[in-house]
This record gives structure tokens, C-alpha cells and sequence, in this order.
């Protein structure tokens, strides 16, 4: 058997580099900047930026939303709260007509830190009569050191979810609380999955929103749960026309509807006869002609 060579007696040999080890791949520089969006503090495409403009639409366009706690609800469980919901909702209207309220009343799982940075951007840049949209450099910029001063913002951290109405309806209001928080006993024949979740839920506060409820921009005002069981209730829009009516009918407001009609006639009979006179088809004479003419048929 040959003898062997030792690895330190063998000679080093000497590699070249090849083309292919010399070669440096190079890429082309890809923009992040999207043509069909506005530029944006984040990338327009983003799910981030995405999630800002989304909560920024329902701050805007939400007169009332109520913001609880959910821990740990499992994705069964929130298909038969929602499922039941809808039933219980669409119970107040009847058979054959369409409830806009109801097909727009929605449960939202939300990120907290980007919810608390379009709230800011609702209540603080808009107010302030920002230029901009709302994922810009300078509503970020603007609303960055002031959203953790915000009465909501404590409680979005952990799980947090947001129920949305699109008007102030204290029926819906009310279906929605009893349901999900209920203060005794939960309401009966609800589905077993729902009332294994609604164990989890918590209502934390409710936020009123000036956009949509009073048309000034920039006043959203936080509320707690009593106040938000005690807008639930109130009876609802339909019952209060109803109890003015009755309440003006008994306390001799007929002759009050009476007089209140009479003043726009009165007034539309007056600009009439004004219009009249100006276009000639009324003739009346001067005030103390008619004495002038008496007076010479009285001598004679």
C-alpha cells in the first residue's frame, strides 16, 4: 500500500478567479411611490396606510360607535354573534321593507395604534382645516405628539373592537347593547357559540361624532356605558313625533297649530296683494283722495 502525503507537505494551489465569480449581478431600482395615489407619510400600498384610510372614512361618516374588549373569540363564535344580530335587527322593521340602518350597522375588529392615528387625524387635523389627505407627511406630522392625549386613546390597547351605526336610532342602539352586554342575563334563545362570546366582550366607552351628528367638524366628544344605555333607552324618532303631537293635541294645542299655520298665510296673502298693487293689476287710490272728491259733491 503506497504510503500517504501529509496535508501540510501537499502544494497549495493557486485558484483564479473565474468570469463567473467576477460578475456582480445588478437590479434596477424599483419606486415605491404608487402614480395612481397620493403620496403618503407610509407606502400608499401598505396595509397600514390601507387599515388609516379605512377607520379614517368611518370616524368621518359615523355618528355613533361604540368601542369594546374582546379576548380571545374564536372565529365561530363571531359568525353567531353577527348572525344574530342581523336576526335580532331585522326584527324592528317590518315584514317587506327595507332597513338601510340595519344593513349598515357593522362589527369591526380593529388595530389600536393605527385607530388612535386616524382619530387624531378626524378630530385634530380636520378641525385645524388641513389642506391635505389624510395619510399625508403633514397631517402625520401635525397629529403625532397630540393623539395619546385623546380620552379614547388608553383604552386601545389589547383587543379591541368597534360597533358602527349609521344614524342615531335608540331601537338599534338598544338590540345591539341588550345582545352583546347585557347588564343581567343574557337575552334568550341565542345560539350557544354567541353566548360563549358575548362572556368575552366588554363595553368600554362609546365616541359621538360631530362630523356626522352636528355637521361641525372636529368635535367628537367620548362617552361612557351609562350614558350609552341611556341613549338606548330613549324611544325612537317615530314615538317622539307621536308624543308631541298627542301632548299639543291635549293641552289646547290645536288653536296653537291654528295661529302657528295662519302666520305663513297671512304673510304669503300680504307679499301677494304687494305684488298686485306694484304690477297694476290692484287700482288703489292715494290716501285723502276720496275726501277730496266728497267734499265738492257735499257744496253742491
Amino acid at each position: 500500500m503506497p504510503p500517504r502525503i501529509p496535508l501540510s507537505a501537499r502544494p497549495a494551489l493557486a485558484l483564479k478567479p473565474t468570469t463567473q465569480q467576477l460578475s456582480v449581478r445588478t437590479y434596477a431600482a424599483v419606486s415605491t411611490a404608487s402614480p395612481t395615489q397620493p403620496p403618503s407619510h407610509r407606502a400608499a400600498d401598505s396595509r397600514k396606510t390601507q387599515l388609516h384610510r379605512t377607520y379614517l372614512s368611518l370616524l368621518r361618516s359615523t355618528p355613533l360607535m361604540l368601542v369594546f374588549q374582546h379576548n380571545n373569540l374564536k372565529a365561530v363564535e363571531w359568525s353567531a354573534l353577527r348572525r344574530e344580530i342581523t336576526a335580532a335587527l331585522a326584527k324592528l322593521t317590518p315584514a317587506g321593507e327595507h332597513d338601510a340602518i340595519a344593513e349598515h350597522t357593522r362589527i369591526n375588529v380593529i388595530r389600536g395604534g393605527v385607530f388612535s392615528a386616524a382619530m387624531g387625524v378626524a378630530e385634530i387635523y380636520d378641525k385645524q382645516g388641513g389642506k391635505e389627505h389624510g395619510t399625508s407627511k403633514e397631517a402625520y406630522k401635525l397629529t403625532n405628539k397630540k393623539r395619546q392625549k385623546h380620552p379614547l386613546s388608553p383604552l386601545l390597547d389589547g383587543p379591541v373592537g368597534i360597533v358602527t351605526f349609521p344614524v342615531m336610532s335608540p331601537p338599534h342602539i338598544k338590540t345591539v347593547v341588550d345582545i352583546m352586554f347585557p347588564e343581567g342575563r343574557a337575552v334568550k334563545g341565542l345560539d350557544p357559540l354567541a353566548l360563549s362570546g358575548i362572556q368575552k366582550l366588554i363595553l368600554l366607552a362609546a365616541r359621538v361624532d360631530g362630523h356626522a351628528a352636528s355637521g361641525s367638524i372636529g368635535t367628537g366628544r367620548v362617552v361612557d356605558g351609562k350614558m350609552v344605555r341611556w341613549v338606548s333607552a330613549l324611544p325612537g324618532f317615530e314615538a317622539l313625533r307621536g308624543q308631541v303631537v298627542a301632548m299639543l293635541q291635549s293641552v289646547g294645542g290645536a288653536d296653537l297649530v291654528r295661529t302657528l299655520e295662519a302666520l305663513p298665510v297671512s304673510a304669503v296673502r300680504t307679499i301677494d296683494a304687494h305684488r298686485k298693487v306694484l304690477s297694476g293689476e290692484l287700482d288703489v287710490k292715494p290716501e285723502g283722495e276720496g275726501e277730496a272728491e266728497a267734499k265738492p259733491a257735499e257744496s253742491s
